[in-house]
């Protein structure tokens, strides 16, 4: 028999146990979370590998509420500290004890009859409830692609999101296929451990360096001193990085003061701090956007001594996407043991027992394989349950014409259910924007609620003219021109399809405050 509640959560990492703590400690509804993993942590109990950390400041990668001392002694966290963070956050709230780990939600299907949704795990249990509320994060389904051979390798093989635990790399071979954030942390920082490290490049990419480095007790003194003040910045930015982002278009000044600005933000570190804290436009004028994208590229020339191999690591085309940066990527290139292999025209062709064969006869043979090809990215993660809503449409059918949700939070057609970080939220440090979309959720359900309405979706209409201004916003910013997971089109046959809101979070607050005040017209109820 299904157990009774009044909401499911599907999620262990910030979303999950945030939703937690705002439907059962703060509405008083009974709740159960289920999440995949053995422990809390959702995308950093996965993400393990050697350099796995976040690209946001530790001070600000938290909820603006949570005032507790501060267990972070780095600049940014690694990705064991971000767990722990999590962890002792669901203990803090009190939440911990309202997870199934080792649970994955298979099927969770709408029945109008009842008004409830009736959800399946892997390990058989079942749940009839009110509310289904998924924070399945944004890159949390590993994409490899069905390179021909890839069950024939006789080494060790993963994707870098599956890194195995206690995995000794020492005086190993290494093949890593893939230069975005987990293949260029991972050869920066394994390299001098192993025997031999190649990376296979499709496409190289603009990276900065993070400057990662420790706080000091007086230096975390004089940020909570100062935390509501960072905390207004927070809520009053396009991207919610804490750091006041430049009012300056990178043409109106000259190119003396311009590559001024870059190497003082290169050197301070952090890939939204380069693309966002030097000038306004980087992200919104090509012309612009190729000033940024020159002086990535001159110091690439700077610091690999190999003519060729600096030549390939140069990006071309517009500096885009998430804004990428690790330490010592470019660095890691003048060590002997590591080569770099331009897979761009002369393709993987086969996956091969003992390693990697290419198109042109070339093979590299390697003990371990590290598949860092990236996500299906945002709305991925929801293909891989039974998602049912009313009619018993599919979440597949309602997206066949590209992944949407108003506001990122509610979909037509699938009553009481909720999405954090869905498509067409903002894209945004995600912290802040669970904690908004968090607060939005908990506001419906308390309205419904309060009300005695059963029900409360998005409204068709509002949602398609929502995923209209979603797509409209993307044509006019250089992520347009950049093929990546934030254009959905970085895994082969999806179409490409803005998954965010690019316009900035403090436009996204203003939208949900004037949704809210005027008591949520753009969603639909049923007593």
């Amino acid at each position: 028999m299904a157990k009774q509640v009044d909401a499911l959560i599907v999620g262990g990492g910030f979303g999950g146990i945030r939703l937690v703590d705002l439907l059962q400690n703060r509405l008083g509804l009974s709740v159960v979370a289920v999440e995949k993993g053995s422990e809390l942590g959702g995308t950093w109990y996965w993400n393990q590998y050697p350099g796995a950390q976040t690209d946001t400041e530790s001070w600000v990668y938290r909820f603006s509420d949570d005032r507790s001392p501060p267990k972070w002694n780095t600049r940014y966290l690694q990705a064991p500290a971000l767990q722990r963070q999590i962890v002792d956050t669901a203990k803090d709230l009190k939440v911990a004890d309202s997870y199934l780990l080792d649970n994955e939600v298979v099927s969770a299907h709408y029945d109008a009859t009842t008004n409830r949704w009736n959800i399946a795990t892997n390990k058989g249990l079942t749940f009839s409830a009110t509310y289904f509320i998924t924070a399945l994060g944004i890159l949390t389904n590993p994409y490899t692609p069905a390179f021909p051979g890839i069950d024939t390798f006789k080494g060790t093989s993963f994707h870098s999101a599956r890194w195995p635990k206690g995995l000794d790399v020492t005086n190993k071979r290494i093949g890593i296929i893939g230069t975005g954030p987990s293949g260029s942390q991972i050869a920066a920082t394994i390299h001098k451990e192993v025997a031999q490290l190649t990376v296979f490049q499709q496409r190289a990419q603009y990276i900065v360096p993070v400057n990662d480095r420790p706080v000091s007790e007086a230096e975390k003194a004089e940020i909570y001193a100062n935390y509501d003040a960072i905390w207004d910045t927070v809520w009053g930015s396009l991207f919610a990085m804490g750091f006041a982002e430049s009012d300056k278009s990178a043409l109106e000044v000259s190119e003396e003061e311009r590559r001024q600005v870059y190497q003082r933000i290169w050197e301070k570190g952090g890939g939204f701090r380069f693309f966002f804290e030097t000038f306004k436009d980087i992200a919104t004028s090509l012309e612009a956007n190729e000033t940024a994208a020159a002086f990535v590229r001159d110091k690439i020339a700077e610091i690999v001594k190999d003519p060729a191999t600096a030549k390939l690591l140069q990006p071309k085309g517009p500096y885009g996407g998430r804004p990428l940066c690790t330490q010592g990527y470019y660095e890691a290139f003048n060590e002997p043991n590591v080569a770099l292999v331009d897979i761009s025209s002369n393709r993987i062709a086969r996956i091969t027992p003992t390693g990697i064969a290419l198109g042109d006869g070339q093979t590299f043979d390697f003990d371990i394989i590290v598949y860092a090809t990236g996500f299906d990215g945002v709305d991925g993660a929801y293909h891989n349950i039974d998602i049912r809503g009313r009619d018993g449409i599919t979440l597949g059918e309602a997206w066949k014409g590209g992944a949407n949700g108003l506001y990122g939070v509610s979909i037509a057609g699938f009553p009481n259910f909720f999405t954090v970080t869905g498509p067409g939220g903002p894209f945004a440090n995600m912290l802040p924007s669970i904690e908004l979309q968090g607060n939005f959720i908990q506001s419906l359900i308390k309205e419904a609620r309060d009300k005695g309405y059963r029900t409360v979706e998005a409204d068709g209409d509002a949602q398609k003219k929502w995923a209209e201004t979603v797509q409209a916003i993307s044509k006019v910013t250089v992520f347009d021109h950049v093929k990546s997971w934030i254009q959905n089109n970085n895994v082969e046959g999806k179409q490409k399809y803005s998954a965010f809101f690019l316009a900035g979070l403090k436009t996204y607050i203003a939208k949900l405050n004037e949704e809210s005040a005027a008591n949520f017209p753009s969603f639909v109820t049923a007593k």
